[in-house]
């Protein structure tokens, strides 16, 4: 590991530019992601699929290779260029979505999940080590929960333009029916998610610079596990506790992309259009509010002494899905599940933010793409693929009724909540002195 000179940091208002890419390549990530979740209903119709099945399509076919790239591109983001990095994944996800359309049965969507989780797999180690070196450590918590408006962006997008995209896909097949008359409305959706993201891609590998890495320690040493790995031996609560409470937080957010819409569908009879509309319109301007307003909560936090904001906002998130993702699961008409809805999206955001701000305050410079990589493995291994897997399992096997998925979505968010906030709180004393730790070799 060597040692680089102090240097100065990025123009702000270019900055702020980059921020803005990594913010939309986060949103059109997140859509290429969940937008299958409105599309259940045709998917299990033309490719004949359960509830399972289609739990381990937004999951594990997704998550598998999503967590095992992550750890190798953390590696690489802390040793390469991360903007090529980025651009290689940003235009291999979107073109993998595209590709979405063109599967005939399980199998082969199954594949094309795949593909979609082996580029998006570069994009939150690259980003959130390159936000790092472009903005101030005073600054950094608001970049971080403006980075996160992405997740809110995408996840809004989904909900709102798959309906709109069911609604123009219809549209577009009877009008053009020589362009488009083979296709089906869903084909048509995955090619209109996965467009918009090869333009990006361009955008990003011509106007975004590499940036100087701050903080003083480039990664030069052969690639190895050791150092991140004390890390986690030496500070077991900081690291391993801060960690798994953020993933169980991030099991009930998973279960709620992907299976919310279904909820709305079965449980309360809405149209999928409708559903999508109307989640999309509601989470949108609320989750975009929490994810920007969780950096300014954590800055706010952090001026009155709390070293560890990080952890209280994780711990805020945690007990709003305790208390109102369970109850907007197990509401007896659908506007008041949409109340609860609204009500937890307050604080949905909380918790991503907090993991990102959280491990660049604990975390050496040169280790900050790893850990997220490694994050991003326990996300992936267990949230993505628990959030929807599970959900669908309790549906097919023990709420097995028409409005079964209600109770299924109930017990994660009960259970998972529950328990990501009591690891949380027992997480704070050691996030505090790791802290203090690496800011102390830092002065």
């Amino acid at each position: 590991m060597s040692i680089a000179a102090p240097t100065t940091w990025p123009r702000q208002s270019y900055a702020w530019y980059v921020l803005s890419l990594l913010t939309l390549a986060y949103a059109l990530a997140i859509l290429d992601r969940v937008s299958i979740a409105l599309l259940i209903e045709p998917l299990q119709q033309s490719l004949k699929i359960d509830d399972t099945q289609f739990g381990l399509l937004q999951g594990m076919a997704f998550s598998i290779v999503y967590s095992m790239l992550g750890l190798p591109l953390g590696m690489l983001s802390d040793r390469r260029r991360r903007v090529t990095l980025l651009f290689g994944g940003l235009a291999l996800w979107s073109a993998a979505t595209i590709g979405c359309s063109f599967a005939t049965n399980f199998q082969e969507l199954f594949i094309a999940r795949m593909l979609v989780g082996v580029g998006e797999a570069a994009l939150v180690p690259v980003a959130t080590s390159l936000i790092a070196d472009y903005f101030t450590p005073n600054i950094r918590p608001k970049a971080y929960g403006i980075f996160v408006t992405g997740s809110s962006l995408g996840t809004a997008a989904a909900m709102a333009m798959g309906g709109l995209f069911l609604d123009w896909s219809e549209k577009l097949i009877a009008g053009m029916p020589g362009l488009f008359g083979s296709m089906q409305p869903w084909q048509m959706v995955f090619v209109l998610c996965g467009a918009p993201g090869l333009l990006l891609a361009l955008v990003l590998i011509l106007t975004a610079r590499e940036p100087a890495r701050q903080g003083g320690a480039i990664a030069t040493e052969p690639i190895s596990l050791r150092p991140v790995m004390r890390l986690f031996i030496k500070r077991p609560g900081a690291f391993g506790l801060f960690m798994l409470g953020a993933v169980l937080n991030l099991v009930c957010v998973y279960a709620i992309i992907g299976w919310f819409p279904a909820l709305f569908i079965r449980a309360h009879g809405w149209s999928a259009a409708e559903t999508g509309k109307t989640l999309g319109l509601v989470g949108l301007p609320i989750s975009i509010f929490a994810a920007v307003n969780s950096g300014w909560v954590m800055a706010w936090l952090n001026k009155r002494g709390y070293t560890d904001a990080p952890i209280l906002c994780a711990m805020g998130c945690a007990l709003s899905m305790v208390v109102f993702g369970t109850a907007a699961c197990l509401a007896p008409t659908g506007n008041l599940a949409l109340v609860g809805y609204g009500l937890n999206a307050l604080f949905l955001n909380w918790n991503t933010s907090a993991v990102y701000t959280g491990f660049a305050q604990i975390t050496p410079n040169a280790l900050r793409a790893q850990v997220m990589a490694l994050q991003t493995i326990a996300s992936g291994l267990v949230a993505l693929t628990a959030g929807n897997f599970i959900v669908g399992y309790l549906s097919d096997t023990v709420f097995t009724s028409p409005t079964g998925i209600a109770q299924a979505l109930g017990t994660v968010f009960f259970c998972c909540g529950l328990a990501a906030f009591l690891i949380l709180m027992a997480s704070r004393r050691s996030f505090r002195e790791a802290s203090a730790e690496l800011a102390a070799t830092q002065a």
